[in-house]
């Protein structure tokens, strides 16, 4: 019988656990990097590899010096210790999870979004032995789920009319907001240290905690202390005082077709650091404000808006040097996306849902390979070296003719890569909760469906080819 292995992160392990017990199609185990969770934990396994004087050897053996620096520099974890104890790491891990795969000997292995390295690891030694990795992620679709490769997403099915209609229906509002920021409402100075502190226990907590579970390089308590470079500090309270609250005066004062709304998203966060091929684009701040010199030298104003999950956590110093540039203004917290999209002619991302939504509201939406974006709907940067012709790429821009067919276009492209499915259902899941198990249940009808197909896949076509680093 074919043989899936699910992979397990922290307070998800009973959603997979059930998960994997309602699968009809294959043998489903848990892999988990946690100790005591899982089927299989990786964790005595990587401590016993990774306390080798040949850790580092066996990293470099395997990925090479370009793969193992590709490695690090797409783990917000890694690039912030040691590089020794980097390598280390991986070393560790990667023999850790060679030795789970031998024993599980998995046909297809399924998880969350790549956002650490040991997700990293587990898919580049999957794709070397030519095992399918799949990452599920949430849709812009409520209630829907995708499955993906490196964030580039499957077309799973051809949608009817009927669904696109009601895609469309749904999601093009001029209203609509992801679920993950509709009730953030309140950016306050008070919220700003509210939200400093508790991440500040949140820390001292994980710190002992990684201790205590005799699992002190854990990548998700490593990812929690203060001390990591991306983690912000009482001194970035500075970022409230930069914002421009009279924006709106400032917008008066150019046209609509020169108004850019450049939407910040989380950083650092999967969809950048795992699903940008290019390297230089991962260096978010220095891309900003390329993007913004560029932009500002060809007349444009460009209005910056930081995301509602990134209040508390913005270093200073990004918004320091965007506030220096006079075409540059920052905008308050609290104003809504869509309103800066109903106020602009341009919205320039990287793969946050701004871009879709400006592309649906008759925008030039400028991205940078987001799983939303179809070829010609969108101006796609794939380089940071792309930027320096976008004024001339803007310049040459048409709205379109015919929105409706524009959204419909779009929207086919996005109700094909989405199935049905609750992607948070994890939270406080608990199997003997009837009404909990019932919300997991159109997923697990969704992947009893479609996974099966990709176990055929491997034994009918080769294995996905690499298209980061060297796997």
């Amino acid at each position: 019988m074919s043989r899936v292995v699910f992979f397990t992160i922290q307070s998800t392990t009973a959603w997979w656990h059930y998960l994997a017990s309602r699968m009809e199609f294959a043998e489903a185990f848990v892999l988990s990097d946690l100790r005591d969770e899982g089927d299989h934990s990786l964790v005595d396994d990587f401590y016993r590899f990774m306390d080798r004087p040949d850790a580092a050897a066996i990293a470099l053996a395997r990925f090479g010096r370009d793969g193992c620096d590709d490695i690090i520099l797409r783990c917000r974890t890694l690039r912030g210790v040691d590089r020794d104890l980097a390598m280390r790491m991986i070393g560790g891990m990667t023999q850790a999870i060679e030795l789970a795969y031998d024993k599980l000997d998995p046909d297809l292995v399924v998880t969350f979004t790549i956002d650490r390295y040991v997700m990293d690891l587990l898919e580049r030694i999957a794709n070397r032995r030519g095992i399918d990795f799949l990452e599920m992620a949430t849709s812009i679709i409520p209630g829907q789920v995708m499955l993906m490769r490196r964030g580039r997403p499957i077309r799973l099915h051809d949608p009817s009319s009927k669904d696109v209609d009601a895609a469309v229906e749904q999601v093009c509002r001029d209203d609509f907001a992801p679920t993950y920021v509709r009730n953030l409402k309140r950016f306050s100075l008070a919220r700003f240290w509210y939200v400093f502190g508790y991440h500040a226990l949140r820390g001292v907590f994980f710190n002992v905690r990684r201790f205590l579970k005799r699992d002190r390089y854990n990548s998700h308590y490593l990812e929690a202390l203060w001390w990591l470079k991306h983690r912000a500090r009482p001194a970035d309270v500075a970022v409230l005082r930069l914002i421009d609250h009279d924006w709106e005066k400032r917008l008066a004062d150019v046209p609509r077709e020169k108004r850019v709304f450049l939407g910040l998203q989380l950083f650092p966060e999967a969809s950048m650091d795992y699903w940008l091929e290019s390297q230089a684009m991962i260096a978010h701040d220095d891309v900003v404000v390329r993007y913004c010199e560029v932009l500002g030298r060809a007349g444009y104003r460009i209005f910056i808006k930081d995301h509602p999950l990134q209040f508390g956590f913005r270093q200073r110093a990004l918004f320091q040097r965007l506030s220096k540039l006079p075409a540059v203004t920052l905008v308050p917290y609290d104003v809504p996306a869509n309103v800066l999209i109903s106020k602009c002619g341009v919205s320039v991302t990287f793969t946050g849902t701004i871009g879709f939504q400006a592309a649906v509201a008759g925008l030039c939406s400028v991205v940078s390979e987001p799983y939303y974006a179809t070829e010609h709907e969108f101006v796609h940067i794939r380089d940071v070296g792309e930027i320096d012709e976008l004024a001339e790429r803007l310049a040459r821009w048409q709205p379109p003719g015919d929105l409706a067919a524009t959204r419909r276009t779009i929207m086919q492209h996005l109700v094909s890569i989405s199935i049905e499915g609750d992607y948070f259902g994890w939270r406080n899941f608990d199997a003997e909760n009837a009404a909990l198990r019932a919300q997991v249940e159109p997923l697990v009808r969704s992947l009893n469906l479609h996974l099966p197909r990709f176990m055929k896949l491997r034994e009918s076509a080769p294995a996905p080819t690499a298209a980061i680093g060297q796997r």
